[in-house]
């Protein structure tokens, strides 16, 4: 089962039909409905220095208060120009980004035309819906020139994670078809919008995710703070305690819930807080559930996980736990999740460097997804299985509390290099015998080296050596022939200004 978003590629714009003519809703006035049109480029992971060339994006999106679009955050990533057409216009009208926010795949866009909002009464926001609500999908699929509207009912509520960031958040599965080009469309109850369509699963039927109310509420909330910071977590892997016997061995009574802690992330919110052994008993005063869920509404249950992501980053959270038989209350400041291996569509332009046409970068889920992306192959099976192993095997726990894995993607022949034209897509763990935490202090080692030779050491204990002048020269000379701007990316370039 595959779980998939639902923006519209190719060179060919295509949208959605008229799928069964149900009913527009009252007061739903189809002029707030508007198509989104990309001109995309993404970069080449493998290749930093460029990208993979132009390509055409369809999504769709409304119109809402404040004189802003509302979409989904993969349509618009990677942009190079974006125009809108609402559906009661011919005309496109050039937009911009004006807040993007990756982690809740939502994105606010903004035409500077006057003309384009003119006569247009924006959706309003209305509430969470409850199991078996009808809601009505507004969108451009593929398929047509024209608006589709389909119809469904709420068949689920729950914490899963979106597909455009593996953030787990507040979704909700409704039954209506959401297909490619639905991305972005808005979902709407009683006239009123209560979620955006987000991603569908492959290869079911009439099986689609849309972005809840809360958590717009929440993306917008923080654009009006000034900044989209994402999602928080508190950072520890947890275990339930349902089983009888963990619960004696951690002296837990037979009334009270809790999951045990299991891990504690390097750099998280918990780190030097909380502990292996302890049991959260509670967050913000809701008590966690031996499986690990909290009450929700009436007969309705969430992963516990739902009440860290309703808050801010930067905001405090209550944790009440079990530790040596005594109940403890700790205030934690919330941060961000301190991936060692970003997730997908976490940096605009990938960080790299070229030392005597090695070329070197960051490990990363957008890497990772270059071999996805290879047609004709069983794609998972060609990422290295030392990137799957630190990306989500054992070394994402990230014992070692280091900060970025570097790797070397590419090697560019040249006489300096003879002998290492067959070395990539391997981590390097050492700089002349020092190991090193992060990509800035990786390239510092090579940049300040005062050594006769640079060596690099991979995982497997293989040396790459260069001699450290030659090398240096080299460098210029090989990245003229392959066209490239320059020898490192721009935070590279100001680390070295330092």
């Amino acid at each position: 089962m595959t779980m998939h978003r639902v923006t519209l590629w190719g060179s060919v714009m295509v949208c959605g039909v008229l799928l069964g003519l149900p009913p527009v809703e009252a007061g739903v006035k189809t002029g707030s409905l508007v198509k989104v049109f990309v001109n995309m480029n993404s970069m080449d992971y493998v290749n930093p220095w460029q990208s993979h060339g132009g390509q055409m994006v369809t999504g769709s999106g409304c119109i809402i208060g404040g004189n802003r679009i509302l979409t989904n955050a993969h349509v618009v990533d990677d942009q190079t120009f974006i125009q809108v057409r609402k559906e009661s216009d011919p005309k496109k009208y050039t937009a911009t980004v004006e807040a993007l926010g990756q982690d809740y795949d939502l994105a606010l866009l903004r035409v500077e035309d006057p003309e384009f909002f003119r006569g247009v009464s924006p959706l309003e926001f209305g509430g969470l819906p409850n199991l078996q609500d009808a809601v009505t999908v507004f969108g451009y699929p593929i398929g047509g020139e024209q608006l589709s509207i389909t119809t469904g009912v709420v068949s689920r509520i729950e914490v899963i994670p979106y597909t455009q960031s593996e953030r787990e958040l507040l979704s909700i599965q409704i039954d209506a078809a959401i297909n490619p080009g639905n991305s972005g469309g808005p979902v709407l109850k009683d006239g009123h919008i209560v979620g955006v369509a987000m991603q569908g699963i492959s290869p079911s039927q009439n099986i689609g995710y849309m972005i809840p109310a809360p958590v717009i509420a929440h993306f917008l909330d923080e654009v009006a703070r000034g900044a989209s910071e994402g999602v928080p977590t508190l950072g520890v892997l947890t275990h339930n305690t349902e089983n009888e016997s963990l619960r004696r061995y951690y002296g837990m009574p037979e009334t009270e819930g809790g999951v045990v802690v299991t891990h504690v992330a390097p750099f998280s919110s918990a780190d030097g807080l909380l502990q292996e052994g302890d049991v959260i008993l509670a967050l913000d005063g809701v008590p966690v559930s031996a499986d690990g869920t909290v009450p929700f509404r009436e007969n309705e249950r969430l992963d516990m996980s739902y009440v860290i992501s309703a808050k801010h980053v930067g905001e405090m959270l209550t944790v009440k736990y079990r530790r040596g038989g005594a109940s403890r209350t700790l205030p934690i400041g919330l941060k961000r999740f301190p991936d060692l291996v970003p997730p997908a569509n976490a940096s605009a332009k990938p960080s790299y460097y070229i030392y005597g046409g090695l070329g070197f970068t960051v490990l990363s889920t957008d890497l990772m997804n270059e071999w996805r992306d290879v047609p004709g192959f069983d794609s998972e099976s060609l990422i290295p299985l030392s990137f799957k192993y630190w990306a989500y095997g054992p070394g994402a726990l990230n014992t070692q509390r280091k900060k970025e894995l570097v790797v070397l993607s590419e090697v560019l022949p040249d006489p300096v290099n003879v002998g290492y034209h067959g070395h990539q897509f391997e981590l390097i763990t050492k700089v002349n015998g020092q190991a090193f935490d992060s990509f800035k202090e990786f390239v510092l080692l090579v940049e300040r080296n005062e050594a006769e030779y640079v060596v690099f050491e991979n995982e497997g204990k293989q040396q790459l050596v260069l001699a450290a002048k030659e090398a240096a020269r080299a460098t210029e000379d090989i990245i003229k022939r392959n066209h490239i701007p320059s020898r490192c990316s721009e935070d590279v370039s100001l680390w070295l200004k330092e």
